[in-house]
């Protein structure tokens, strides 16, 4: 207790003395059944220490002035191919995020946004019908929290280019820069990801957020997620700072 509570008074001095930080954060936390397994835990255990330390890592970031965070809460294939039993546990802890976050105090003075993405076709009724009361209720404009769930960057590319080639048979087609066709996107207007932090010791990309990460900088983090906390995320911030972004300039 004693060492957490060092740790993030640690992670707070690191982020109030950064130069720059991201606007929108990127969050693939990998690794909740590795570290299930080599406890001798049920997997679904892993899960729930991973969304207490999500909770916690989503204070921070709003604390030290990130805007935007997407988090990569379940993939496409996750969806297809996971075991039903593991499933039914990950929609628990997402209705049961959501619901909590109702009453984020952020929430209460209206400033803290939330919108969900990906194939939610793919959710049992009750995960989608708590999602979108959830999405109505927590509205605000300062922030937002992004769930990708059931989301592949593949699909959102498929699905923009439908959406484009819906409006070019309606008569809207006109492209020159590639925001003409980012418009047509799930997430059109939300700034891309200016970091990426992924968890779990792999250092791959895995479908995350393809069409909007050209020029997105990474950080990997070999912890699995359920052993992150503040100070490691101010780590990745901090290493952020450091990098000169040139765009190709």
């Amino acid at each position: 207790m004693v060492i957490s509570r060092l740790r993030q008074w640690l992670a707070r001095r690191l982020a109030a003395k950064l130069s720059s930080l991201p606007v929108h954060v990127g969050i693939i936390p990998d690794g909740n059944r590795r570290w299930a397994r080599r406890r001798g835990l049920p997997e679904w255990m892993g899960y729930v220490r991973g969304y207490a330390v999500l909770k916690r890592v989503l204070d921070f970031l709003w604390e030290v002035g990130v805007r935007y965070v997407s988090v990569y809460v379940l993939s496409l294939e996750n969806c297809v191919y996971r075991p039903k039993e593991e499933l039914k546990k990950i929609h628990e802890l997402i209705v049961k995020g959501v619901r909590e976050l109702i009453n984020d105090p952020r929430v209460v003075r209206g400033e803290l946004g939330f919108k969900a993405v990906g194939n939610l076709d793919l959710l049992p009724d009750y995960v989608v019908n708590e999602l979108s009361r959830v999405e109505r209720i927590v509205c605000g404009r300062e922030r937002l929290l992004i769930a990708c769930i059931c989301y592949g960057g593949r699909w959102e590319i498929l699905k923009t280019v439908k959406r484009v080639l819906e409006a070019c048979r309606a008569g809207g087609c006109s492209f020159s820069e590639w925001d003409d066709f980012r418009r047509f996107s799930l997430l059109s207007n939300v700034p891309e990801p200016d970091l990426v932090i992924r968890s779990g010791g792999e250092m791959r990309i895995s479908n995350f957020l393809l069409p909007h990460i050209a020029y997105t900088e990474f950080y990997f983090i070999r912890k699995p997620w359920p052993s992150v906390d503040e100070l490691d995320i101010a780590i990745a911030l901090r290493d952020y700072a450091r990098r000169v972004r040139r765009f190709g300039r």
